[in-house]
């Protein structure tokens, strides 16, 4: 069967796969051409010149001529001194050409990660992703390192082999490159099998390291449930199905020597016999022989090697599909709200509304919407709190109006001016976000207190610290703000962990403040301080705050109630709590529930 122009599919898809593998090296394709193929000739010049030696040295013990021992004696030097010379700064050209490429891929990947879209992140597991930037990557420097050099040292062996080979006598050659071309066919047979095993085979590594992932993030939940077991099967399953296809490609690559060595066994022992019935008879020097059977074990090598690494390319070919893959996801563009109005954000001040949502409607997915038609209105400088009951899209507002997703339908405002008419980075820099489950990065507590704002002098960062009442806490710590932290803050306690999220908050210092119940992590008394500390920067500001326990906003400016993603009340805390609706409800099911868990 045969594609466009003639080819076969196979072949087509080989080309398209090795294309697909260079375009990561074509910055320094010419640097790492040039030190591979120089690399090659020595390796390929030297195995041909040692045949020759081989013939200088049994022609001088059957004839005695010093002459013959002088061309061994000087062939082997001049290799000697050739290789030592050349190999290493070939090597050096080709090997750098290779890490730096790698080092290239990986940071490729993790950029192109750190800017995928929200949408298409959470589609993506963290232990595949990972594995995309470990184990693939690993898989394509097999080819550059191994395989392609592997490729090129054998076809210009071959070429050399064969033309010192015909000099001598054209029947061998010719025998040699019959042979040499059936091992061809034979490993050429197992690259279709071998890249689909491949192809598997990468796949369920990125699922193993999804499990490995997932029992390492998990482990507080697997010790406090007895998932164990649970959590160790799954794990084992995805190991055995490694293991599984590691023994089906190991299965295709005992095949594949088992037929090699068959041809190379008939080759080398069909000459040898040959060779020596025809020394006997005195048509052939022993020296030829000698060269003849060294120059048969370069050429079977070349076809063996040659059609194993085509073979062993197919787990790069797989790697760098799952790569490029990744790479086509969809990112969030600088520009995902073009700067249509350089202006846009000038006039902040003189605007009523900071934030609105005008008929919004969005769905996660085209099937279900989450939010219908919804209009809401933020006055600059109020503190409007959005509640309802769990599912109902609050969390979902956030996330459009921190540009997370665009809406369906409708339009978002921000002091009057469309969002379209700011860059998504300016929006995200006009608000400062406090999620209800703090996030850390491993390192120092000043080093996530200045995510807020990166070029923040130590006064700032203590500042804002003691505006969260962090700076008391941190201070005790042994190494005060040069704590570090752990994962994901694993060395603080939850509280701790959210005074220094909102110490970073109050860093970046934001007109618009998002707060997804940011206290709630917090003990009574740290609470309280955390408290203070909010009324005081949400003073001047837009606040919107996500309330789960309705407690905690009793105070707001506005309260808007969301449910089935529409909105079904608006107005005071006392205003809605005498409306007797939704909110009323609500508020007395928390207010009974926090009296039912109140001790005796």
């Amino acid at each position: 069967m045969c594609g466009k122009g003639g080819l076969p599919l196979s072949l087509k898809q080989a080309f398209s796969d090795f294309k697909q593998l260079m375009t990561f090296m074509a910055a320094r394709k010419r640097t790492y051409l040039i030190g591979m193929v120089g690399d090659s000739l020595v390796n390929a010049g030297l195995a041909i010149f040692i045949s020759f030696v081989i013939r200088y040295l049994l022609d001088f013990a059957v004839g005695g001529q010093k002459d013959d021992l002088f061309w061994a004696i000087a062939l082997i030097s001049g290799s000697v001194l050739a290789v030592s010379l050349l190999s290493p700064l070939f090597n050096y050209m080709y090997l750098r050409s290779i890490k730096l490429t790698l080092a290239d891929i990986r940071m490729t990947v993790f950029r192109h990660i750190g800017s995928l879209s929200y949408r298409a992140a959470e589609r993506q597991h963290s232990g595949d992703l990972l594995s995309r930037m470990t184990n693939d990557v690993q898989a394509i420097e097999q080819t550059y390192n191994e395989h392609l050099k592997s490729i090129v040292t054998q076809a210009i062996t071959f070429v050399g082999s064969m033309a010192v080979l015909c000099t001598i006598d054209w029947r061998f050659a010719l025998t040699l490159l019959v042979l040499g071309l059936l091992a061809v066919l034979i490993n050429t047979r197992f690259a279709g099998p071998m890249r689909r095993v491949s192809d598997q085979l990468q796949k369920q590594m990125g699922q193993l390291t999804e499990r490995m992932g997932d029992l390492i993030a998990g482990l507080q939940v697997v010790k406090l449930f007895g998932l164990n077991d649970k959590v160790g099967r799954l794990a084992t399953e995805a190991s055995e199905e490694v293991g599984k296809s590691g023994i089906r490609q190991g299965h295709q690559s005992g095949l594949l020597e088992a037929g090699n060595f068959a041809i190379q066994f008939l080759s080398m022992g069909g000459i040898l016999i040959i060779g020596l019935f025809l020394v006997a008879r005195q048509q052939l020097e022993l020296g030829a022989l000698g060269q003849i059977v060294q120059l048969q074990g370069s050429i079977s090598q070349t076809f063996l090697q040659l059609g194993a690494a085509v073979t062993l390319m197919q787990n790069s070919f797989a790697g760098a599909a799952r790569i490029r893959q990744l790479l086509e996801e969809p990112t969030e563009p600088a520009d995902a709200y073009a700067a249509a109005d350089a202006k846009a954000a000038e006039e902040t001040e003189k605007q009523v509304l900071a934030v609105e949502l005008d008929d919004i409607s969005f769905g996660y997915d085209a099937e279900r919407h989450v939010l219908h038609h919804l209009s809401l209105s933020f006055e600059a400088g109020r503190v409007t709190a959005i509640a309802g009951p769990s599912g109902g899209g609050k969390s979902t507002i956030l996330k459009l109006l921190l540009g997370f997703y665009p809406p369906d339908q409708g339009e978002i405002r921000l002091w009057g001016k469309r969002a379209g008419a700011y860059k998504l980075a300016d929006i995200r820099n006009l608000m400062s976000y406090v999620p209800q489950e703090a996030f850390l990065f491993q390192g120092t507590i000043a080093d996530n207190i200045r995510m807020g704002r990166q070029d923040a002098s130590m006064e700032e960062l203590e500042q804002a610290a003691r505006a969260a009442y962090a700076h008391t806490f941190i201070t005790e710590l042994p190494d005060g703000y040069e704590t570090v932290v752990g994962e994901r803050g694993a060395n603080l306690s939850g509280g701790q962990r959210q005074r220094i999220s909102i110490a970073r908050a109050l860093l970046r210092n934001s007109p618009i403040l998002l707060l997804d119940e940011a206290t709630s992590a917090l003990d009574l008394e740290s609470e309280y301080e955390v408290q203070q500390a909010l009324q005081a920067l949400m003073k001047g500001r837009t606040t919107i705050v996500i309330a789960h326990r309705l407690s905690t906003i009793e105070h707001a400016d506005q309260i808007c109630v969301i449910a089935e993603g529409r909105l079904q009340e608006k107005g005071t805390h006392e205003e809605l709590l005498a409306s007797r609706g939704l909110y009323a409800r609500l508020y007395e099911m928390q207010f009974d529930t926090s009296r039912v868990l109140e001790p005796a």
